[in-house]
C-alpha cells in the first residue's frame, strides 16, 4: 500500500496556509483544511494516509527529516503559501535532496498562477491547479494504472523534457459527493482563535464567492458551489461528537450568500441542540434580521466582515457594491441582536487620503465594531486590482517581492496602522461599551490589550487575525 504524508510544511513563523492565502498570527491557528479534504480523498481509494502540522506541533526542518526517513513515505502532499511562497519551495528542494524516491504534489494559488516557476522552484513532481480534489483524485487514479498521468487534466508534470501541462484547472459542481475531510487527522487540542472556547474547530461548507472585489483571492473562484444543509449539520454533529468541540468557525469566502440556506442551517442546529458557539463570514448587504435571529438562536456569537473602508471613493474603487451607510446599520443590526462584530480594513491604496482614512476611523467607531483590524492593501496575481496597479508595484516571483514601488505608500500604511489602532480601542466608549465581551473573555482581552499598548507605545507586535490577508508586521 503506497504512503501519502499531507504535510503542513515548518517555518519560523506561525503560519495558516489556505489556498487563497497565507498570514502570520501569534494570536490564531487555523487547520489545514485543504490538507484534510485531500487525505479523505486518498484514504477512500484505500491509500495509507498521516497528517503532520509542522505548524501545529512547532516541528522544525531538521525534525521534519528524521521523520520522513522513520517513516518511508512515497508521496509528500503540500499546500504551499503566498508570502511564505519561497519558504515552501526551499523545504520542499531540502527534502527532495534527501529523499530522491519521495514523489511530491504540490497546490495553491500562486502555484496555480505560476506553475512552471513554482513546479521548478520547489523540484516538485507534480503540481495541481485550482480547485485540487478532482484533479488530485484523478492523479490516484492514474497511480492505480487506470490511464495515464498524461491524461489527467488540470495537472502540472515535470519530466525529462521538461514542463508538462496538461490544460486548464476546471470547477467541482458539487461538492456534495465530496468524502468528509479527514478530520481525525488533526490535532485539534493546537487549533485556536481569539476569544473563542477550545477545542475549536473549523469548516468549510461553500466554495467560490460571486461578488466581484478587484482585491480579492477567492477560494477556487466565482462561482459559488454549497454543501447541502444537513451535510453540513452532519459535519458538525460530527466533530461535536469525536472533537468535542466547543466553539466552530465556519471558513466559507461568504457564509451568508444564500440566505435560505443558512436559516435552515440554523434550524436543524437548533433541533439538534448543540451546545456550540460558533463564527462565520459575511458581507454586511446580504444580512436580513430573521436570519441574523435565526443565527443567534443556533449559537452564532461572532460575524466577520471584510468592510475594507469608511470611504465611498475607496469602497467603489474596490467594486464592493456595498453603501457605507447601508453598512452601518447591518452592523448596528447585529450589535442589537447580540452578535459580535469583527471588521477587517485596508490602506495603503495610491489614490487613498488622509480623508479617506479618516472617513475609516469614524466608520469602525460609529458601527460599534467589538473587534477591528486593519491590514496593508496587497495587490495579488490573479485579481483585477494587480492588473491595473501593475506598472506601480514591484512584483517577481523568485525571489518573491509583492510591494508599491513608492516607498512612501508604504511609510504612510505603518503610520496610519498605530493611529487606527490607538484611534479605535484607546477610547472609553469602546471599553465601557464591550464590558460583557471584556469580562467574559478577560484573559486573552487582557493579552491583546498589552499587546496593543506595546505596539502603539513601543513597537511591538499587534494584530486581530481571523480573515485572509491577516499580517503582523
Amino acid at each position: 500500500m503506497k504512503k501519502f504524508l499531507f504535510l503542513n510544511l515548518p517555518n519560523k513563523e506561525q503560519i495558516t496556509r489556505r489556498y487563497m492565502c497565507s498570514y502570520t498570527s501569534p494570536e490564531s491557528l487555523l487547520p489545514p483544511i485543504e490538507l484534510i479534504s485531500l487525505a479523505a480523498i486518498a484514504r477512500e481509494k484505500d491509500y495509507h494516509v498521516q497528517l503532520l502540522d509542522c505548524i501545529a506541533e512547532n516541528i522544525s526542518t531538521h525534525n521534519l527529516k528524521i521523520y520522513l526517513a522513520e517513516n518511508h513515505f512515497d508521496y509528500v502532499v503540500s499546500i504551499l503559501g503566498l508570502e511564505c511562497l519561497e519558504e515552501d519551495c526551499f523545504e520542499l528542494k531540502e527534502i527532495k535532496q534527501h529523499f530522491e524516491n519521495l514523489k511530491t504534489i504540490v497546490f495553491g494559488h500562486y502555484a496555480t498562477q505560476f506553475p512552471k516557476e513554482v513546479i521548478t522552484k520547489a523540484n516538485a513532481d507534480y503540481l495541481i491547479l485550482g480547485e485540487p480534489d478532482v484533479i488530485f483524485s484523478n492523479l490516484l487514479a492514474s497511480f492505480n494504472n487506470d490511464f495515464p498521468v498524461e491524461e489527467v487534466g488540470g495537472l502540472v508534470l515535470s519530466t525529462p523534457n521538461g514542463i508538462l501541462i496538461q490544460g486548464d484547472d476546471k470547477r467541482i459542481p458539487d461538492p456534495n459527493t465530496l468524502p468528509q475531510p479527514a478530520y481525525d487527522l488533526l490535532p485539534f487540542d493546537k487549533y485556536y482563535e481569539p476569544v473563542l472556547a477550545r477545542p475549536f474547530g473549523m469548516i468549510q461548507t461553500a466554495r467560490g464567492c460571486p461578488y466581484p472585489c478587484t482585491f480579492c483571492v477567492k477560494s477556487y473562484g466565482s462561482k459559488l458551489t454549497i454543501q447541502s444543509p444537513s451535510r453540513v449539520v452532519d459535519e458538525i454533529e460530527m466533530l461535536i461528537k469525536t472533537q468535542k468541540i466547543r466553539s466552530l468557525r465556519i471558513i466559507d469566502d461568504t457564509f451568508t450568500v444564500n440566505k435560505k440556506r443558512v436559516v435552515e442551517i440554523c434550524q436543524e442546529m437548533i433541533e439538534r441542540k448543540f451546545n456550540l458557539t460558533w463564527c462565520c463570514l459575511s458581507r454586511t448587504d446580504n444580512l436580513t434580521e430573521e436570519m441574523l435571529v435565526w443565527m443567534k438562536k443556533s449559537g452564532c456569537t461572532r460575524i466577520y466582515f471584510g468592510l475594507e473602508s469608511g470611504s465611498q471613493k475607496i469602497l467603489d474603487i474596490y467594486e464592493k457594491r456595498i453603501q457605507v451607510d447601508e453598512a452601518l446599520e447591518s452592523l448596528l443590526l447585529c450589535r442589537k441582536i447580540g452578535i459580535e462584530t469583527a471588521g477587517f480594513f485596508m490602506s495603503g491604496y495610491p489614490e487613498e487620503t488622509e480623508e479617506d482614512f479618516q472617513k475609516t476611523i469614524a466608520f469602525a467607531k460609529k458601527a460599534k465594531l467589538t473587534f477591528a483590524s486593519i491590514n496593508p492593501l496587497t495587490p495579488y496575481p490573479g485579481t483585477t486590482l494587480f492588473t491595473k496597479l501593475e506598472e506601480q508595484l514591484n512584483f517577481q516571483i523568485f525571489p518573491y517581492i509583492n510591494e508599491f514601488k513608492d516607498p512612501a505608500i508604504v511609510e504612510k500604511f505603518t503610520d496610519r496602522k498605530k493611529r487606527f489602532y490607538k484611534a479605535f480601542y484607546m477610547r472609553p466608549a469602546y471599553i465601557f461599551g464591550n464590558t460583557k465581551a471584556i469580562f467574559n473573555n478577560f484573559s486573552e482581552i487582557t493579552s491583546l490589550g498589552m499587546n496593543l499598548l506595546k505596539y502603539v507605545f513601543f513597537n511591538g507586535r499587534f494584530v486581530i487575525s481571523g480573515l485572509k490577508g491577516a499580517k503582523d508586521k
